[in-house]
């Protein structure tokens, strides 16, 4: 289980810094919109407990102060929001998955009990 976790967020991180190095001759505005689409679309497709998802919410608040030093067009100020959106949706989405098996567990448990 431990090296399934550490697996996914050592393919998480080593397809962030592989992105970022192909990403080299963009701007910071489109480097960091590709960085929250790679992010968006690992979060979208993966499963992940509790502590990679907050090491994902953390990357991306990394990402986030990044986009502070920005200058975007309007289009691209769209776009970030539409990814914000986007992780916000994908990521509570996944909080809510372990929230609900959590409570099938506690469920289970307690119907066995009778």
């Amino acid at each position: 289980m431990k090296i399934n976790v550490i697996t996914k967020v050592a393919t998480v991180v080593a397809l962030l810094f592989a992105f970022s190095l192909l990403t080299s001759c963009q701007s910071k505005e489109e480097k960091v919109i590709s960085q929250m689409e790679s992010l968006c679309k690992t979060v979208e497709k993966d499963s992940f407990d509790v502590k990679d998802i907050d090491a994902l919410k953390a990357k991306f608040d990394a990402i986030t102060e990044q986009a502070k030093d920005c200058d975007f067009t309007n289009e691209q100020l769209k776009e970030v929001a539409q990814l914000s959106a986007r992780f916000t949706k994908a990521i509570t989405q996944k909080a809510l998955e372990r929230v609900g098996s959590a409570v099938d567990g506690i469920l289970e448990g307690l119907s066995g009990e009778e």
